[in-house]
């Protein structure tokens, strides 16, 4: 690592933070658009203006930049807890400061934790367990909330870990959705996901909300085993349910075709056989994934009787899905090592779903269900509560789907305040 030559004079100093600075964002950058394994150390110096011998006066290699990326989101995190909970008055002011600090930053934001399974230990668990220590610390202070009179009772840790998907994927969203990332929408989408963590969407006490569908039966395919083609087919279903699921809880780099294939008793061979690389497997993957998406959507509208409960069966069906044995693969970083059609093809697939579910929102605010929100943002903010399940539950998914599912729709629609 360095000497102490450039800590000689303060000017020095500086410099050398102005460009470890910007060595970080630009990492963090290309975390969020490649994943954590693409990394290229070339076009990181090139952008910071570094030759590439200098980079490694500040990093030996990449999986150090990778580290030093995730070690600086968990340890400005802790700092804006910290700050939060020492300026804010009370739980409900510190978790709206928390989530103001968040961000606040200009440049680019800060990686997200979805690639872990990239870094060698010890450096994994270092960054598992700091990660974990800022989780703890928003549920403890939801559960202050909770004992003070301020927020309704509630999972304190499903709430945590919902405010933490929010913030995650409200990161990775200017991405997926095709969206400008600026300081001004960075502040919208701090106040949207304050006031729904807080205040939820419903617009009045309704009865208790309930969702009837068990997601089991929307992804049900008739199938006959003695049917060669219907049996080939089946094979590749099991090998891409599989790959979403290591991809959703370790990242696309995080799981190799080995992990893969292991997992369902094959060989790395018989993924050949079926696709023709990783790209194209997580290419498979995502558009299973949509398909599941729409039929979400389309069945929301079936039976929602109004705007907040077709929002709500959406969060729900999706909820059941990710906490479930065979999740869809959830939009993560990685879009940009896609070919090109691809990528702009599963950005207007999401969109498209993103764009549904906003109208959902209007319609609730229209017909009086809903409170008068952004629809647009708060439709943004609510799918980080269920996107992010698969990073902390069990690998084998919730022991009750339903239940998880019902509490996170409590939150989304009632939010935390009394």
């Amino acid at each position: 690592m360095p000497s102490s030559t450039l800590a000689s004079s303060p000017a020095r100093s500086g410099k050398k933070s102005g460009k470890r600075e910007a060595l970080l964002q630009e990492a963090a950058r290309q975390i969020i658009e490649r994943g954590a394994g693409a990394l290229n150390l070339n076009d990181i110096a090139e952008t910071v203006g570094l030759s590439r011998n200098t980079l490694y006066y500040y990093v030996s290699d990449r999986f150090e930049l990778l580290f030093l990326c995730y070690l600086r989101s968990c340890e400005v995190m802790a700092a804006d807890i910290d700050a939060a909970v020492e300026n804010g008055s009370g739980p409900t002011e510190q978790l709206v400061l928390v989530i103001e600090k968040i961000f606040a930053r200009e440049g680019a934001p800060l990686a997200v934790l979805s690639d872990l399974d990239v870094l060698p230990d010890p450096q994994r668990s270092t960054i598992a367990e700091l990660n974990q220590r800022n989780i703890d610390t928003i549920a403890r202070l939801i559960r202050d909330g909770v004992a003070a009179g301020q927020f309704r009772p509630v999972n304190t840790v499903i709430a945590a870990q919902c405010l933490m998907g929010m913030i995650g994927w409200a990161r990775m969203s200017s991405i997926w959705l095709g969206l400008s990332d600026s300081l001004r929408t960075r502040r919208k989408t701090a106040l949207a996901i304050s006031d729904l963590i807080l205040n939820g969407i419903a617009a009045r006490p309704d009865p208790v909300f309930h969702c009837s569908i068990d997601i089991a039966r929307l992804d049900a395919r008739p199938f006959n085993a003695f049917d060669k083609a219907q049996a080939s087919e089946e094979k590749a279903n099991q090998l891409i349910n599989a790959a979403s699921r290591l991809f959703n809880r370790r990242g696309c780099d995080g799981a190799s075709l080995d992990d893969v294939s292991a997992s369902v008793g094959a060989t790395k061979g018989a993924i050949y056989h079926y696709f023709e690389g990783k790209n194209d497997l997580v290419t498979r993957c995502y558009e299973r994934a949509f398909c599941l998406y729409v039929n979400f959507v389309d069945t929301a509208l079936e039976w929602g009787d109004s705007g907040l409960e077709q929002a709500l069966h959406v969060v729900h069906l999706n909820c059941q899905a990710q906490a479930g044995a065979n999740p869809p693969l959830m939009p993560q970083p990685g879009l940009f090592t896609l070919p090109d059609q691809t990528r702009q093809e599963l950005i207007g697939k999401a969109r498209a779903v993103w764009a549904s579910c906003q109208k959902m929102i209007d319609l609730g605010i229209a017909d009086g269900s809903v409170r008068n929100v952004s629809s647009s943002t708060v439709t943004m903010a609510v799918t980080g509560a269920f996107l992010w399940l698969p990073k902390w539950l069990p690998a084998a998914g919730a022991d009750n789907p339903m239940r998880l599912a019902d509490q996170i729709c409590d939150i989304m629609r009632d939010g935390l305040l009394l």
